[in-house]
């Protein structure tokens, strides 16, 4: 039986928040979002715990508290080995 290897995540850099907009509407967080971290739509966005302000008819909200959101969606996502293929070996054998 192989051991399955084992990869530790290294923490990635944050991302520049000085070269970032303020504060962004629910699409360009979408994209920033998907952009530093992993892909998401502005609907999901919406049941996200984030202080909303509407201004204007848009709903805006404080990068730096929608990336703090997504770091911890990220640091709680369990790491999965990948199975398929150790199924398709066992199945070959």
């Amino acid at each position: 039986m192989t051991a399955i290897p084992t990869t530790t995540s290294t923490p990635q850099p944050q991302p520049d928040l000085s070269t970032l907009p303020r504060r962004v509407d629910r699409k360009t967080g979408a994209e920033l979002v998907t952009l530093h971290f992993f892909p998401v739509t502005p609907r999901t966005l919406e049941i996200w715990p984030l202080a909303w302000r509407l201004v204007r008819g848009r709903a805006i909200c404080d990068t730096a508290e929608l990336f703090a959101v997504a770091q911890t969606k990220l640091d709680a996502a369990p790491a999965l080995p990948s199975i398929r293929r150790r199924m398709l070996d066992a199945i070959a054998a």
